[in-house]
């Protein structure tokens, strides 16, 4: 394994080119949502930003909504090489908050009657794909919707680090990525505990294909995006609309030492691999709208909100961690404990939060263009940047 990282950061050294964020300057750049500049979070808000941007992070952005509106801070720059600010009109990749939407489409078909949640996944998929997934005549929907299956993680599978080593440019299918979980065992007995793994969400997606006709990005824009008019929310994008819709640079610190490389070409091919897995882009306040329509029970039933609030627990956990296409976050807020809950997402050069607070009734989406996918600096600044925001915002009480 430590001879694997060494390769792929030796890949990178050949890709990228060195950043040195020092000297560069905290700014909070205005947007074109119409955000209340009076916000009680605003000076807050813009404080965590600027920190974190102090601190080395890029470029950072924190939108917010609640009873007193939006507000959004928009701190450091989206791409370092031109000193392009971060702005709202932005769209980014979310990573595994698409958890969320895959979630969503699961249900609605199944209030439709298409999918049992408690058969077998055996009974959707393929014979071929269902033959080579260990125990899939025990393994249940429900069970990849709350990453208890068992399934090991892709991601981190030794074969599919070393195809990503030799194979940067390659755009796998859904079915490519979750064979290299084929013919391999559970990590525990199926519905045992919480496991997270994006296996999981690579057999719900063809699932979701299998059982509609659709591709999962048709799927999605009929079932979510049209309805719901979330037109800067994007999946199965082109290289060609990348450029055309204006993302921002990735960014990652190949060695520990401070210092950021431009990956943005690596980055965006593995999210373009990623589809309901953690392959949807969007605008942060199409986030915000997605999961507003949601809990107000304007997407799927309130019963199917129920079960997607309905908390597992990971080995040896003694809190709440993980519904149905929903991380539980009560841990936030230790002094008064709160119930908050959303998703997070995370690739090579980027990482992605949303957060809902039912006690204050605010939205929270933040992103950062630089990556922790390996231990370093930007580790911990990362992580520090974002529990910073989730800490404040699950803690405020407004009055």
């Amino acid at each position: 394994m430590k001879k694997m990282i060494a390769w792929i950061m030796l890949f990178i050294s050949f890709i990228s080119c060195q950043m040195d964020l020092q000297d560069e300057v905290s700014v909070i750049t205005p947007g074109s949502i119409p955000v209340n500049n009076a916000h009680p979070m605003k000076d807050s808000i813009d404080a965590l930003v600027k920190d974190a941007i102090q601190n080395g992070i890029p470029g950072m952005q924190v939108m917010v909504k609640n009873a007193d509106g939006w507000y959004v801070a928009n701190g450091g720059f989206s791409k370092i090489e031109t000193r392009t600010p971060m702005n709202d009109n932005m769209v980014v990749w979310l990573y595994s908050i698409t958890k969320t939407y895959t979630a969503t489409l699961t249900l609605k078909l199944k209030e439709r009657g298409l999918i049992d949640l408690d058969k077998p996944i055996s009974t959707y998929l393929d014979k071929r794909v269902a033959e080579q997934m260990d125990k899939s005549n025990l393994v249940t929907v429900r069970q990849l919707l709350n990453q208890s299956s068992g399934y090991p993680e892709i991601v981190k599978d030794p074969a599919f680090m070393l195809n990503q080593l030799n194979n940067p440019n390659q755009l796998l299918s859904t079915e490519e990525m979750i064979s290299f979980a084929y013919n391999k065992p559970t990590v525990h007995d199926p519905g045992k505990w919480f496991f997270y793994s994006n296996t999981n969400y690579g057999i719900l997606t063809l699932i979701l294909e299998k059982v509609s006709g659709k591709s999962f990005s048709r799927l999605l824009h009929d079932e979510i995006l049209e309805p719901h008019q979330l037109r800067q929310t994007y999946s199965n994008l082109t290289d060609e609309q990348l450029v055309s819709i204006g993302f921002p640079n990735y960014y990652f610190e190949r060695y520990n030492n401070g210092q950021l490389e431009n990956i943005t070409h690596w980055h965006n091919n593995i999210a373009q691999s990623l589809y309901g897995m953690g392959g949807v882009a969007g605008n942060g306040a199409d986030v915000i709208r997605f999961f507003e329509a949601l809990f107000d029970g304007q997407i799927v039933s309130n019963n199917s909100l129920q079960e997607m609030r309905t908390w597992i627990r990971g080995e040896g956990s003694d809190e709440n961690d993980y519904g149905l296409g929903l991380e539980y976050y009560g841990k936030f807020n230790s002094q008064v404990p709160t119930e908050t809950y959303g998703h997070e997402g995370d690739n090579l050069g980027g990482t992605t939060k949303f957060l809902y607070v039912p006690i204050n009734d605010t939205y929270v989406f933040i992103q950062l263009n630089v990556g922790k996918q390996l231990w370093g600096e930007y580790f911990m600044r990362v992580i520090d940047a974002k529990q910073s925001v989730c800490k404040y915002v699950a803690r405020y009480r407004n009055g």
